[in-house]
């Protein structure tokens, strides 16, 4: 067997799999890593698929968005509504940033991962960081702008 072959069989198929289109961190899913990498590349995988709901009823089915449509449910002065038994998103995102970011700063990690998948990782953070944000502009009474990411269900949040 020559080194080349030996080098392509060592390639592996990543296991996790996207849960939502958003939610993709490589597009093509035929491509094959070192084991190590498709081992990190698993990992932020299933993060990210926390993130997203499949079927979701508001919005591209993110954390993000439920993060604004709780506080738009909750009003202005007031905390956020939970939609969904149990579950306040404005909690899971900042956990998910902290996650998130350590993945990508991660001496281990950072090494491992695509560019692919790191800018994936920076948009989902940003995303969440801007619905944070969005959030506590409502909250105080102010008239924040909606993300660009959010605008295709501006009427979700009364705009």
């Amino acid at each position: 067997m020559s080194p080349k072959e030996n080098k392509q069989q060592n390639l592996r198929k990543l296991v996790i799999k996207p849960t939502h289109p958003n939610a993709r961190l490589i597009q093509n899913p035929e491509t094959r890593f070192p084991r190590e990498q498709a081992i990190a590349v698993d990992e932020a995988q299933d993060i990210i698929n926390q993130l997203y709901r499949k079927d979701a009823e508001y919005g591209d089915g993110s954390s993000a968005f439920m993060v604004m449509k709780e506080q738009f449910e909750g009003g202005v002065g007031k905390d956020p509504k939970p939609i969904k038994k149990d579950t306040l998103h404005t909690i899971k995102c900042r956990q998910s940033i902290t996650c998130l970011e350590k993945i990508r700063v991660s001496c281990r990690l950072s090494k491992l991962l695509p560019p692919e998948a790191k800018d994936k990782i920076q948009a989902e953070i940003q995303k969440m960081e801007e619905a944070l944000q969005w959030t506590e502009q409502y909250r105080n009474g102010e008239d924040p702008e909606i993300p660009t990411w959010a605008r295709p269900w501006r009427d979700q949040l009364g705009k």
